[in-house]
């Protein structure tokens, strides 16, 4: 009897051992597809797949996962831009400069205090207070951006569009969980 059932035993372990490659390789290619689906909404796909991909190393992915990160890599992208425009307004020549980059530095304060009110709400499932937040933030992105106008720096630029990004990627996120 132990002759026949050891190589059953095996080829059922063989068999589950492969179903459940297949289901992962599945998943994956899920996981895959739900991320994409999400960076082909924003200004800039590499920059939405490759921050994905460092900030949710692991799969599943699942909305409120994804919300999750985003909101969190958008609060610390915010954070680091108040820094940068807060240094930028102390080294500005002219107070006209300076009075813009008092917009910029408000509006980041702002967009950083709804970024914590949106993890806050996540975090007990307040989806209506997820979205609130969530719908106020572009605004304080694109406000910075518009002080400058013509005269914003190509790094100002640069930090603004990954930042909404960040935003929409998060709001994205938000969209997909079920209520």
């Amino acid at each position: 009897m132990a002759s026949f059932f050891t190589p059953y035993f095996f080829l059922l372990v063989l068999v589950s051992n492969i179903f459940n490659f297949q289901t992962s390789l599945c998943d994956l290619r899920a996981d895959e597809a739900l991320i994409e689906s999400i960076c082909k909404q924003v200004q800039d796909l590499q920059f939405c797949l490759s921050t994905f991909k460092q900030i949710l190393p692991t799969h599943p992915y699942v909305p409120d996962e994804i919300t999750q990160a985003s909101l969190s890599q958008s609060l610390q992208n915010a954070n680091d831009n108040h820094a940068f425009v807060q240094k930028a307004k102390a080294e500005a020549k002219d107070k006209v400069t300076q009075d813009l980059y008092v917009i910029c530095v408000t509006s980041y304060e702002l967009l950083t205090s709804l970024l914590q009110d949106s993890i806050q709400a996540l975090a007990k499932k307040d989806y209506n207070g997820l979205e609130n937040s969530l719908f106020k933030c572009p605004r304080f992105v694109s406000a910075c951006q518009n002080a400058f106008g013509s005269k914003t720096t190509p790094e100002m630029l640069d930090r603004s569009r990954k930042q909404f990004d960040l935003v929409l990627m998060a709001k994205i996120g938000e969209g997909l969980i079920q209520k």
